[in-house]
C-alpha cells in the first residue's frame, strides 16, 4: 500500500497535467489530420514502402485505438494504474518534448513532394516515425514520470504492450473481419429465406441464385422491383453489432447478471438478428414494389437495418432485466426497497427520451424519402417525452455557469467554422412556405436549441458516466469522459468536431458534478449553431 497522501494541491496538478495532455494529444491530432489529408503534393505508394504507407494513411485511427486499448487496461487494473498517474510528470518537459515530437513529424509536409529524392522520402518517412514516438512519449511523461512507468511495466508490461499492439494494429484487425461479410453459405441462406418469405406472403417472384438478384413481379416489366442481396445484406455485420453490443451491456452490468445463463443471450441475439434482417430485405422488396421505389432503396434500405438493430437491442435487455433465467435475484431477508414511480425514475429519465429520440430518427429515416421535413414531428416526440420526466428535471440543480456557456459558444463557432460546404440539393425544408415553414424553422430551432441538449447530456454525460464512475472523480471518472466523448462522436458525422465538444462537456461534468453544465453548454452551443443557421439559411451546418 502506498504511503503518499494526496493533497489539494496534488489534485489540481493532476488535473492541470491532465488538461495539459489531453489538450495537446487533441491539437496534435487534428492538426496532423487536417494537414495530411489537404494540399500535400505526396503520393506515399508511388515513392515509399506499401507498409510505412499503409501505416502512416491510418495513424488518427491507430492513436484512438492506443487510447481505447490504455482505457481497457485501466479498467482493468484501476489500482496500479491509479497508483502509476498518482503524482504527475515534470509538465514542462513532457509538453516540450512533445511538442518536439510533433514538429518532427509535421515537418515531411513541408518539404516532401512527389519530385523528393528516396533519401529525402526516407528522411521524412524516419523523422515522422520517430516524431510520433517523442510526442506519445512526451504526452506520457506529463501524466506520471518514468520511474512510475516503469513499475508500471515491471508488473504489467506485456498485457500492457499486447493491448497497446492491439490497439495500433486495430485497422488491419477490422480489415480482417470484413471477409466474414462475404461468407458465401451465410448469404445463400439469406437469400433464400427472404425468397421464401416473398412466397409465402403471396408475391410472384423471380430469383437468380448464381448473382443473388430477387425480385416480385408485376403485371407489366416496369412494375417489376429488383434487388441484389450482396454479401453485405448476410446479416453478418448485424451479428458482429449485436455481439458488440451484448458484450459492453455485459461488462457495465456483470454484477446484475447470472452467469454462464447471460450468455445464451448471445445466440439468441444473433439469430434475432438474422431473422429481422431477412425481414428487413422483404419489406424492401415489399416497401419498392407497393410504393415507391426511392423510398426503398434510398431511405428504408439506409435506416431499417438500424432500426432493427436498436430494436433489438433494447429488447435484448429487457429480457435481461426481468427474466429470472439472466439476472441474479437477490435474496434478502428484509423487503427491498420499492422503485419510484417509473415517471420519476432518474434512470428512466436518462434514458428513455434518449430512445424515443433516435427511434423518431430511424422512423423519418426509414419511412420518409425527405425525412428533414418530419422534424417538427420529431421534435414533438423528444418534447413529450421530456415533459413526462418533468419532475425529474425540475429536481436537477440548474444554474447557468459563465464557464459552461463560454465553452459552448467557443464550440458553437467551432463547428460553424469547420463546417461543410452547402450541397446543390433542395434544403432540408423542402417546398414549404408561409406558415408551414415558420413552423418547421421554429421547430428545428427549439429541437435543436433546448431539446437535443438536455436529451442528448442527460445520457452521455448522466447516465454513461455514472455508470462508468460512479465515484464521479480520479482517473476512472476520466477515461468514462474519453468513452462517452467517443460514443457521442460516432452518434455525428462531423466525429472529429463531436468528439471534442464531447470532451468539453465531459469535462465541464467532471469538474463541478454537475450535468446542468452541460447542458447548458451543450445549449449554448447548438443555439449559436442554430442562430447562425437562421442569419444565413445555411441549415445544412446544424
Amino acid at each position: 500500500m502506498s504511503a503518499f497522501s494526496e493533497t489539494p494541491q496534488t489534485r489540481s496538478t493532476q488535473r492541470l497535467a491532465w488538461g495539459v495532455t489531453g489538450g495537446l494529444v487533441v491539437v496534435e491530432l487534428l492538426v496532423i489530420s487536417l494537414l495530411y489529408q489537404h494540399n500535400f503534393e505526396f503520393t506515399c505508394r508511388d515513392l515509399a514502402p506499401d507498409g510505412f504507407c499503409a501505416f502512416a494513411s491510418r495513424i488518427v485511427p491507430r492513436i484512438l485505438g492506443l487510447l481505447a486499448a490504455f482505457g481497457v487496461f485501466a479498467m482493468a487494473h484501476g489500482a496500479l494504474v491509479q497508483d502509476t498517474l498518482r503524482v504527475p510528470g515534470p509538465i514542462r518537459s513532457g509538453v516540450s518534448l512533445s511538442l518536439a515530437g510533433f514538429a518532427l513529424a509535421l515537418a515531411p509536409w513541408f518539404f516532401l513532394s512527389d519530385a523528393a529524392s528516396p533519401a529525402l522520402v526516407f528522411a521524412g518517412g524516419a523523422g515522422w516515425l520517430v516524431g510520433a514516438a517523442l510526442a506519445g512519449i512526451g504526452a506520457a511523461l506529463i501524466l506520471a514520470p518514468w520511474p512510475a512507468w516503469r513499475g508500471l511495466i515491471a508488473q504489467k508490461g506485456v498485457l500492457l504492450a499486447t493491448l497497446l499492439a492491439a490497439g495500433l494494429a486495430l485497422p488491419e484487425l477490422s480489415d480482417l473481419i470484413q471477409p466474414l461479410w462475404r461468407a458465401d453459405w451465410v448469404t445463400e441462406i439469406t437469400f433464400q429465406a427472404v425468397l421464401w418469405v416473398l412466397n409465402a406472403v403471396g408475391y410472384g417472384t423471380e430469383a437468380y441464385p448464381e448473382t443473388k438478384i430477387i425480385g416480385i413481379l408485376g403485371a407489366t416489366e416496369a412494375e417489376n422491383f429488383f434487388v441484389a442481396v450482396g454479401p453485405q445484406c448476410s446479416g453478418v455485420e448485424g451479428f458482429a453489432l449485436i455481439s458488440v453490443f451484448l458484450t459492453v451491456y455485459m461488462l457495465l452490468f456483470r454484477r446484475d447478471l447470472a452467469f454462464p445463463h447471460a450468455l445464451l443471450l448471445f445466440p439468441i441475439g444473433i439469430v434475432l438478428s438474422w431473422s429481422f434482417n431477412v425481414v428487413r430485405i422483404a419489406a424492401l422488396l415489399s416497401l419498392g414494389y407497393e410504393v415507391s421505389p426511392d423510398l426503398a432503396i434510398g431511405g428504408f434500405h439506409s435506416h431499417a437495418g438500424w432500426l432493427a438493430f436498436t430494436t433489438l437491442s433494447v429488447g435484448l435487455i429487457l429480457v435481461a432485466r426481468h427474466v429470472a433465467f439472466f439476472n441474479k435475484a437477490e435474496a434478502v431477508a428484509t423487503a427491498p426497497a420499492p422503485l419510484p414511480p417509473f415517471f420519476e425514475d432518474p434512470v428512466a429519465a436518462k434514458v428513455l427520451p434518449f430512445a424515443i429520440f433516435m427511434v423518431s430518427a430511424l422512423l423519418a429515416s426509414t419511412f420518409s424519402e425527405t425525412p428533414s421535413l418530419l422534424y417538427p414531428f420529431r421534435a414533438l416526440a423528444m418534447a413529450a417525452a421530456l415533459a413526462l420526466f418533468w419532475s425529474v428535471l425540475r429536481a436537477l440543480p440548474w444554474r447557468l455557469d459563465g464557464l459552461a456557456v463560454g465553452s459552448g459558444l467557443a464550440i458553437g463557432v467551432l463547428w460553424i467554422v469547420t463546417g461543410p460546404e452547402a450541397g446543390n440539393g433542395p434544403p432540408p425544408f423542402g417546398a414549404l412556405t408561409g406558415g408551414m415553414l415558420a413552423l418547421w424553422i421554429t421547430a428545428r430551432v427549439i429541437g435543436t436549441s433546448l431539446l437535443v441538449p438536455v436529451i442528448e447530456e442527460l445520457l452521455f454525460r448522466g447516465y454513461l458516466l455514472e455508470k462508468l464512475a460512479p465515484a464521479g472523480k480520479g482517473l476512472r471518472m476520466a477515461i468514462a469522459v474519453v468513452i462517452s466523448a467517443g460514443l457521442f462522436a460516432v452518434l455525428h458525422d462531423r466525429w472529429i468536431a463531436a468528439g471534442l465538444a464531447g470532451l468539453v462537456f465531459g469535462a465541464l461534468v467532471y469538474r463541478s458534478g454537475n450535468v446542468t453544465d452541460a447542458i447548458v453548454s451543450h445549449g449554448a452551443a447548438n443555439a449559436s449553431i442554430a442562430a447562425w443557421a437562421l442569419a444565413t439559411g445555411a441549415w445544412h451546418i446544424i
